[in-house]
């Protein structure tokens, strides 16, 4: 059989990157990203194999050159783009297998009729399908999918090691506060994320003036919308809101470990592998309705709270709930590593390349 595999995906996402590394040792792969820029960590996992970038003059002229006869699977990460619709197109003129991937959708959040007919004519016929949940998988079937070619994969960027084996003590927390700046003695939700106004923090800085003075709110992301959070802070008198920059992995995750709570009040993640992180870490999460990870991870008084989007007074309260109740918060603290152990790089690789070798070999 052909096990010569060729990838597209739109750009080098750290957990793109690593998944298809793993790959590489299994399969003869040509990689193709549609750009190089999309992620502030992407050039940190440009390391194994030759991957190329079509807006670049080599990258794209390289891939002009393909033929999609010579592979034994295409394999779209990306599939509704320009060019992953032009792939899928020439996939099906030539009765060569493909597959496609979710990595999350909102159910309510489709197109117009044309939009429809377009993605039915992706989806439908396709080889085989990654799903990063049961909202994948349902939104696949919509779209004409044969269930018995979804794949349902634990989609993360975690490694095993990155998961506590169990809760951190308050002792454990105010040691890691004291080595990064924090102040001990306070009850903390930290909220990860580019600083945009699809994330929402502006709100929920707003509803944070209404907190007592020892529930701080750490905001951690960076992006254009920071100078007007500081605006609302300063003409708010808010002074337990603290706000910082991009971390890279290893320190954002010390300061996931000094914190009791998450929270994430955004207006649509297609998944948001941040809620993944801070399950890794121990904490309970309190995230909108809108976003997937939260629909698929987090239930309700077990391991946090899906609040209805919008409601930041209610995100509020909640966090409140979990963190003036030791019981619940250990509770929820044990529940949310036991949820998102399964969820590691290597599981997901596992599984797709397991679905991989029922097409290729």
């Amino acid at each position: 059989m052909n096990n010569r595999i060729l990838v597209l995906s739109i750009y080098p996402a750290p957990y793109r990157v690593e998944l298809i590394n793993r790959f590489s040792s299994d399969y003869d792969l040509d990689v193709f990203f549609e750009s190089a820029t999309g992620d502030q960590r992407s050039s940190e996992w440009f390391r194994k194999g030759k991957y190329l970038t079509l807006d670049t003059k080599d990258g794209y002229s390289e891939y002009r050159k393909i033929d999609v006869k010579n592979y034994g699977l295409v394999l779209i990460y990306d599939y509704a783009t320009k060019e992953g619709i032009k792939l899928i197109t020439k996939c099906k003129l030539h009765k060569i297998p493909y597959m496609i991937n979710c990595d999350g959708v909102m159910m309510e959040k489709h197109g117009s009729f044309l939009h429809d007919i377009v993605k039915r004519y992706l989806i439908k016929g396709a080889s085989g399908y990654f799903a990063s949940g049961e909202n994948a998988r349902k939104y696949f079937l919509e779209f004409g999918a044969d269930d018995s070619r979804i794949h349902i994969h634990t989609f993360s960027e975690l490694e095993e090691y990155d998961i506590l084996k169990q809760p951190l003590t308050v002792a454990e927390k105010n040691e890691i506060r004291r080595k990064i700046g924090l102040p001990t003695g306070k009850k903390i939700a930290v909220a990860v994320g580019r600083f945009i106004p699809l994330k929402r923090y502006d709100s929920l800085i707003n509803a944070w003036k209404n907190m007592p003075e020892d529930y701080i709110l750490l905001l951690i992301g960076g992006g254009s919308e920071e100078d007007n959070y500081h605006r609302i802070i300063n003409d708010q008198g808010i002074s337990n809101v603290l706000i910082s920059g991009f971390m890279p992995k290893e320190k954002l995750f010390d300061y996931y470990k000094a914190s009791d709570v998450f929270v994430h009040p955004t207006s649509y993640d297609v998944w948001g592998l941040v809620v993944n992180e801070a399950m890794a870490c121990g904490l309970p999460v309190v995230v909108s309705d809108h976003c997937v990870a939260g629909l698929e991870l987090i239930r309700n008084g077990e391991n946090g709270y899906q609040i209805p989007m919008g409601n930041d007074d209610e995100m509020c309260k909640r966090v409140i709930e979990i963190m003036s109740n030791r019981a619940l918060y250990e509770r929820m603290s044990h529940n949310v590593l036991e949820t998102i152990r399964p969820y590691t790089m290597r599981n997901m690789a596992k599984i797709q390349i397991d679905a991989i070798s029922k097409i290729v070999g």
